[in-house]
């Protein structure tokens, strides 16, 4: 990889000559805040070389910068919270302005206009009113803590606040796309979320087709689909989720850009305790219970159990913070089923053969009538309504550490352990019986360790360092609900070394309406390491930044090694084990590495007291995807003629990688009004965004080359040793998951 980045290195460094300069960059997103402005004197003219201080009002730390030669000065990475500024210079008035509050990722624009006067001599300004971004172009929601905490969020999840931000629209989750919203009609998939300033698309798939989950295009959500895995509500400082023409620091996918910041702790102890509640006991029964069914059915339980606290205060004064926060929760939702289920009599012998009584027992027992056709004669189905509760669980822990080495160099570490579990039946698969019990496990632990260095009054450097690990499995079983009586490994053909602990059993009895007994599963791997810095420098007018972002990913699709399924279309099929057909997978693990790099500058320019000028580059790679281990991706020519597509040699890459993903932008921001409390920005901008090729990126771990999947019609089941033995993976008539080899990565502007 280092041969292919020096290779093109000199692209981007030409790029860089819009700048009219040379710099060296670094490693670029992040959650930090921009303070700048410009001091003058009373007469408007610029004043060179003034202090400005910016104080952390709840840790007692500050900044200090002093102006250029045209007056203007700027803090590139100022932490969201409370703060106050002072301004000395010789020969004016110290001026000091509090209540000043910064927001995540914020442009502020604070200026000073300094009085004659001896320096020991002050003004204090008292502020409190809202400050107007004035510089950004950038299109923006941003989302505090204490408006977080002061509404009735459904699930203590804040997704439901993102939902309100103009350009946002829900969209439809499926095993193809698992994406949650769509941000100005881009792809549910193209949402980039960032935790302290490092990826957050973490998010990873259970079952073995892993779809878009494998390039790190969704959030690491938890089990219930919420953000408490990555951050609990009050363990969150605030949010913002850019819509629109963003700046090129932001960028690897053209969605919406959503940025969390976590709390830290201050010089002070505090802590909060919390405990929401829902009990079926304070709920009336629904109305249609007993309309729609007679009699009716017990009330299921309706339990919701969301409780926690946080814990943050200094280990030394002024210097060492902490924070630790936990939520857990523990939930019951009530369903309610009617379902079909074979009748007692088409259980027994002589109806069903000994061999096939095992699973017919597998079905709950009937609760209900007799099922007869438009004849009036029985059908060997009967009913079984029952209502139940689907429950699920989450322990979400966090610990952040912050230290302030010196006034130039300041410290930060989190680590993040949350693990969650659904439970549900009938399971994913509407058509699952009763029986079938689908518990899907999420365990998410991340790590991150950033460093801020002011470097001078004039450049200042920003470190992130991520490593998360993400495990997701999906297991399905059978229970004793309803008197069902699971089927056992003795009832199943398994080859060596297969049984019911290494593999999946799908028995499928069509005429019933939840007809599938499922047993077995699998599990999958994500991990990453996100490595993140910006360089920022002011010159003159110009506010200058640098920058890179680079993502190793390596998931692993690990599914249960060996599948059986069974269809049958009538009962006396299903009495007699005479099959409609019969399928055997083979499944392989698949261990991928993907990689990401994108570089960045840009420049800030205050061309006029009213108006600014965001412009620069962005220039992204993402990599061919790769296998880490074992065959290789298979890879296919004449992709776009059907009668002649056929499988390249193995080792060729699945798609070239793009190195041409050049991405300009443009934002203009002009303050229309700058009365107090009247305070109009008018914004816009251009630029180009591009996705994720890998994002289009399929592995089946059932096709060639990690498995292969057999079909035989009409045979019995149980099945014989030659028909479940497992299919080996060929050439000869594979089943092949392939990829257009001239794809490119896809862009909006």
């Amino acid at each position: 990889m280092f041969r292919l980045f020096r290779g093109f290195l000199g692209k981007f460094c030409f790029s860089l000559l819009l700048f009219s300069l040379v710099a060296n960059f670094t490693w670029a997103q992040s959650e930090t805040a921009t303070v700048s402005g410009q001091v003058v004197d009373p007469s408007g003219l610029n004043i060179t070389g003034a202090q400005v201080k910016i104080v952390d009002i709840d840790r007692d730390t500050s900044t200090r910068v002093t102006t250029n030669n045209t007056g203007i000065y700027t803090f590139p990475s100022v932490r969201p919270g409370r703060y106050r500024m002072e301004v000395t210079a010789v020969g004016f008035k110290v001026v000091n302005v509090t209540g000043v509050t910064v927001n995540v990722q914020d442009h502020l624009e604070q200026n000073f206009k300094l009085v004659v006067g001896s320096i020991s001599e002050s003004i204090t300004v008292e502020g409190g009113a809202p400050f107007v971004d004035t510089e950004s172009a950038t299109v923006s929601t941003v989302v505090d803590r204490q408006f977080a905490e002061n509404l009735p969020l459904n699930g203590r999840s804040f997704q439901t606040l993102i939902q309100l931000t103009p350009g946002v629209v829900l969209t439809t989750s499926s095993a193809a796309s698992d994406g949650q919203f769509s941000v100005n009609g881009q792809r549910a998939n193209s949402n980039y979320w960032m935790v302290d300033g490092v990826s957050a698309n973490i998010g990873m798939s259970s079952n073995s087709f892993a779809s878009d989950t494998l390039s790190g295009s969704l959030g690491g959500f938890s089990a219930q689909g919420g953000t408490n895995s990555l951050v609990s509500v009050d363990a969150m400082q605030e949010f913002r989720i850019q819509t629109s023409t963003f700046a090129p620091e932001f960028g690897r996918t053209p969605g919406g850009q959503i940025s969390i910041v976590t709390r830290s702790g201050t010089n002070q102890f505090h802590g909060t305790a919390f405990e929401y509640f829902r009990n079926d006991v304070l709920d009336a029964n629904s109305w249609f219970n007993g309309y729609t069914n007679n009699p009716p059915l017990p009330k299921a339980e309706e339990r919701q159990n969301d409780f926690g606290g946080v814990f943050g205060g200094p280990i030394i004064k002024d210097r060492t913070f902490l924070f630790f926060s936990y939520e857990g929760l523990r939930l019951r939702l009530p369903q309610t089923a009617i379902t079909t289920v074979p009748d007692l009599n088409a259980r027994q012998t002589p109806n069903a053969i000994p061999a096939r009584q095992p699973f017919f027992n597998a079905y709950p027992l009937p609760n209900g009538p007799e099922i007869l056709d438009q004849n009036g004669n029985p059908t060997g189905t009967a009913s079984f309504n029952k209502s139940y509760s689907n429950r699920s669980t989450l322990d979400a822990a966090s610990l952040r550490i912050d230290h302030r080495l010196n006034d130039k160099l300041t410290l930060f570490g989190r680590y993040n352990h949350s693990p969650s579990e659904l439970v549900q039946r009938p399971g994913t698969n509407a058509g699952d019986a009763l029986s079938v019990l689908d518990t899907i496990q999420v365990s998410t632990q991340t790590a991150t360790a950033g460093a801020t260095w002011v470097v001078s009054p004039l450049l200042t450097n920003d470190l992130r360092a991520n490593y998360s690990r993400v495990n997701s499995t999906n297991l399905l079983g059978l229970d004793a609900f309803g008197g069902a009586t699971p089927f056992v490994g003795s009832d199943v053909e398994f080859p060596s070394p297969f049984s019911l602990k290494n593999s999946m059993v799908f028995v499928g009895l069509f005429f019933l309406n939840s007809g599938y007994l499922n047993t077995g599963g699998g599990g999958n791997l994500f991990r990453q390491i996100n490595l993140v810095d910006s360089f920022s420098q002011l010159k003159g007018s110009h506010s200058l930044k640098f920058g890179a972002d680079y993502r190793r990913l390596t998931p692993v699709v690990a599914p249960a090694g060996y599948i059986q399924e069974a269809v049958f279309l009538d009962l006396a099929a299903a009495q007699s084990g005479q099959t409609y057909f019969a399928a055997v997978q083979s499944e392989g693990r698949v261990p991928l590495k993907l990689q990401n790099l994108g570089l960045f500058a840009q420049d800030t320019w205050r061309v006029r007291p009213r108006l600014t000028v965001t412009y620069g580059l962005r220039w992204d790679v993402d990599f061919t995807p790769q296998t880490s281990s074992g065959p290789s991706l298979p890879a296919v020519v004449n992709f776009n003629d059907p009668s002649t597509l056929a499988l390249a040699p193995p080792g060729t890459p699945v798609f070239g990688t793009r190195y041409g993903n050049f991405a300009p932008r443009l934002g203009v921001a002009y303050q229309l009004s700058q009365k107090p409390g009247w305070e109009r920005v008018l914004r816009g901008g251009w630029g180009v965004f591009y996705d994720l090729a890998t994002s289009q990126l399929s592995v089946a771990s059932d096709a060639y080359p990690f498995g292969a999947v057999k079909f035989a019609f009409g045979v019995p089941f149980p099945l014989d040793a030659a028909t479940a033995a497992p299919p080996a993976a060929s050439t000869s008539n594979p089943n092949i998951y392939g990829v257009d080899p001239e794809l490119k990565s896809p862009y909006s502007q």
